[in-house]
């Protein structure tokens, strides 16, 4: 069984990191925000570098789960494309903590971080290359194979938080509903 403890001491660092930024943020600090003790933090997670990284392994992995999830409806593959585009965008909306963590911390940990993010593609690959050959039959998205268009509209929807963090205004997800259409106009 899960400890609740540790759900906690997650979203209080990932509230504590994206106030005050990585190095700054004291593991004390999110130990009071916790309501749990230093030890407690340390006795889940090695370092305070863990417990960044594992943040965001997590937040991935759950934004893995709406893409698949959205893949695998009923809906007709551009519907399936705008949903997921949409609960993305809705996701990292509802969790701007995470989206400021990510795009402070982003530099720092770029080397562990894009570990992660690659290793969700690849596995993910097949799903997604037979979710793209639907659309490619319509004659979507026939200019490039599914990894080089998983990597453009990741990029697309990153840059759009990263926008929308930095200027905060505006929905995120109608901005990246949007941009997913021109891009999916474009590529026809």
């Amino acid at each position: 069984m899960d400890d609740p403890r540790r759900a906690r001491i997650l979203i209080a660092a990932q509230e504590v990191f994206a106030r005050e930024g990585f190095r700054t943020a004291e593991v004390k600090t999110i130990a009071e925000q916790a309501a749990v003790g230093k030890a407690t933090i340390y006795k889940f997670f090695a370092s305070k570098e863990a417990l960044l990284l594992t943040i965001v392994e997590e937040n991935l992995n759950d934004i893995r789960d709406i893409i698949l999830s959205s893949l695998i409806s009923v809906e007709s593959p551009l519907q399936r494309l705008e949903d997921l585009c949409r609960r993305v965008a809705r996701y990292l909306e509802q969790n701007q903590a995470f989206s400021r963590v990510l795009i402070q911390e982003a530099g720092d940990f770029m080397g562990d971080i894009q570990r992660q993010y690659l290793a969700l593609i690849e596995q993910n690959l097949p799903v997604a290359d037979a979710f793209f050959n639907e659309l490619r039959k319509d004659g979507y998205f026939v200019a490039l194979p599914t990894r080089d268009t998983i990597l453009m509209m990741v990029n697309l929807v990153i840059g759009s938080t990263y926008t929308w963090a930095l200027t905060g205004s505006g929905s995120l997800e109608e901005q990246a509903a949007d941009y997913m259409k021109v891009l999916i106009r474009g590529l026809r």
